[in-house]
């Protein structure tokens, strides 16, 4: 484990979705089939239960929608002026992960599923393992009543936001979060490689400098690399999430939330979190 590379922030509305549970389970065993290393090693699944879950577990699974706005403050502080102009450090994103555990130890993992940001620039968020999937969308536009607009050209995803109590200490989320998105997360695009930009970075950037070093270890395990994501401030309250439409590419690109709209969370949660964030290897297989 190489811990504590990056440091960043972000801000945002976290919320679970119950869908299809055979849609989920497909996706996990195509990730592992495109697997040419450990494909075959990997023993991941969704979680056979969370205590508190609202959904019935035998055909029901839940996703994590979140939209957030990530400051890398690691890159903001370390990249030279002429980077600047073609990294992103602060920018909106729009993440749709699945939690998943590794079956031996049952400890909990999040896999990436879709992500879209409106960012114009090469954007390598401290959170995941790979960004090459990555869709840049036209725009994402917040309206007064709460309503988030993202925009593909003439398609549309859209959601609602209402946070309860924000930001209040008195108030508490649901236990389940501290499993999924707790004080500490690991969190993998498997089964892609690992890649943090670091062919573009070089030496100007200090995380790049240490894993240069293990760049054949890392090689070695495939795309078996999760970030592990530790929580220095947290802010944290509940809040309601709604999606109420999605049309063309999002509706493609994730079928078993599309088929639930329009679709309330049954717990979100506004967040306001410092982290700091390193990796670990191998992450899934034993």
């Amino acid at each position: 484990m190489l811990p504590d590379l990056r440091s960043f922030k972000n801000q945002g509305i976290v919320g679970r979705f119950v869908v299809n549970r055979d849609a989920l389970e497909r996706e996990i065993e195509s990730r592992k089939q495109q697997d040419g290393v450990c494909g075959e090693d990997v023993k991941i699944q969704l979680p056979k239960s969370l205590s508190h879950s609202s959904y019935h577990a035998s055909y029901q699974g839940e996703v994590l929608v979140i939209y957030l706005t990530i400051t890398d403050n690691t890159l903001a502080a370390e990249l030279s002026d002429d980077l600047k102009e073609l990294v992103s450090t602060s920018y909106k994103v729009i993440l749709v992960l699945l939690p998943i555990v590794i079956d031996m130890t049952d400890e909990n993992i999040v896999l990436f599923l879709r992500h879209f940001s409106n960012s114009t620039k090469k954007t390598t968020y401290p959170y995941g393992t790979n960004t090459s999937e990555l869709i840049q969308v036209d725009s994402i536009e917040e309206a007064d009543d709460g309503t988030v607009t993202i925009r593909l050209g003439d398609d549309v995803m859209v959601y609602q936001v209402q946070d309860d109590v924000k930001y209040n200490s008195e108030t508490k989320v649901g236990k389940d979060f501290d499993k999924v998105t707790g004080e500490v997360i690991k969190i993998t695009n498997y089964p892609l490689s690992f890649d943090w930009g670091c062919g573009l970075f070089g030496s100007q950037v200090s995380f790049c400098e240490i894993l240069d070093g293990v760049q054949c270890e890392i090689a070695r395990v495939g795309g078996d690399v999760c970030t592990v994501t530790t929580t220095t401030i947290s802010e944290r309250s509940p809040a309601t999430m709604k999606i109420v439409n999605m049309t063309g590419v999002f509706r493609e690109m994730i079928p078993f939330l599309a088929e639930t709209v329009p679709n309330e969370s049954f717990e979100a949660e506004l967040i306001d979190r410092q982290h700091s964030t390193g990796i670990v290897y191998p992450c899934l297989a034993p």
